[in-house]
């Protein structure tokens, strides 16, 4: 990474959690990109949050943060990609924030094209594409599977849609309003915690907006490819879904309601798992979200609503 000079204008926040061997890579992407962008008049600087890794992540920080002034440190020492990005934006000293991932490749002009919007008053809150690395592409992961598992968006992003926190930026004032949740991101809620952030935005009188042509690469560990692992994250997400719908969308099915559903689903995830369907069953991943959802419905029962439900008109 090369230097800047000048008060920060737009910070990134970078969280990692043992991303020793992945960080490196990460980082001079992000670097030709502050490059652009400070060329082009926007100085800029990485806040790394290190949330509680066990490996030589610090070793590698502090040798980024000595080879680059515009690289800052900070540690989260409880674990949760919710914690960890609300301890980035504590940090974080310029008036527009963007995020990304450790596994990310960011293009030169990212943080120039992801900061437009955002300080021109075009909108409070912004989503870009993002694509798997073509290392990490299979004929059978489908669009739906992609989006789901990899968190990849299409190009151009739609307004108003769903996005990733592999690409996305906000503006201070949204993110003194609006924390990210901290029970999101962690090993029981492993997904959702963007999705949430989003929709609390939103809530709050904000404005979406997206950024097209500055499409990051997601370069993902190649063992999330693995059917078990797939196993695991549908099981996640589906938890996931569950704690948004009973805390914001205030969802409350009876208890005999998600019993039946949980049955049903069970059921059906039971005979789809006796025919062998290639090297990954979708519909069974599906089946194994919606029990995972139904199931973590019925847990919530005994929760309190993180807040009243909203009048969202759903």
């Amino acid at each position: 990474m090369g230097a800047g000079a000048g008060t920060p204008e737009v910070t990134v926040v970078l969280c990692t959690r043992d991303g020793a061997e992945r960080l490196r890579p990460t980082l001079d992407h992000l670097g030709a990109a502050l490059d652009e962008a400070h060329d082009a008049g926007l100085p800029g600087e990485v806040v790394v949050v290190d949330n509680a890794s066990t490996d030589d992540t610090p070793a590698v920080l502090a040798d980024a943060a000595r080879r680059d002034p515009r690289v800052r440190v900070v540690r989260e020492a409880r674990p949760g990609i919710g914690r960890a990005r609300n301890a980035g934006v504590a940090a974080a000293t310029a008036p527009v924030v963007l995020f990304t991932d450790d596994d990310v490749h960011v293009p030169p002009h990212w943080v120039r094209r992801m900061a437009e919007p955002l300080r021109g008053g075009e909108a409070d809150l912004v989503g870009g594409a993002v694509a798997l690395a073509p290392h990490l592409r299979r004929d059978w992961l489908s669009p739906a599977l992609a989006s789901a598992y990899f968190a990849v968006v299409p190009e151009p992003p739609a307004v108003g849609r769903e996005f990733a926190a592999a690409s996305i930026g906000a503006t201070r004032a949204v993110l003194d309003a609006v924390p990210f949740d901290e029970s999101l991101g962690t090993t029981r809620y492993p997904g959702a915690e963007d999705t949430v952030f989003r929709l609390d935005v939103l809530a709050a009188g904000f404005r979406q907006g997206a950024v097209a042509g500055a499409t990051v690469e997601h370069h993902a560990a190649a063992d999330r490819l693995d059917p078990d692992r797939l196993a695991r994250q549908a099981t996640g997400r589906g938890r996931g879904e569950a704690y948004l719908a009973h805390h914001l969308l205030g969802k409350r099915p009876t208890a005999a309601e998600s019993l039946a559903k949980l049955a049903g689903t069970a059921g059906l995830l039971v005979a789809r798992r006796a025919g062998a369907r290639g090297p990954v069953d979708e519909e069974a991943l599906r089946l194994r979200r919606r029990a995972a959802f139904h199931r973590e419905m019925l847990a919530l029962r005994r929760e309190a609503r993180r807040r009243p439900a909203p009048d969202r008109g759903r």
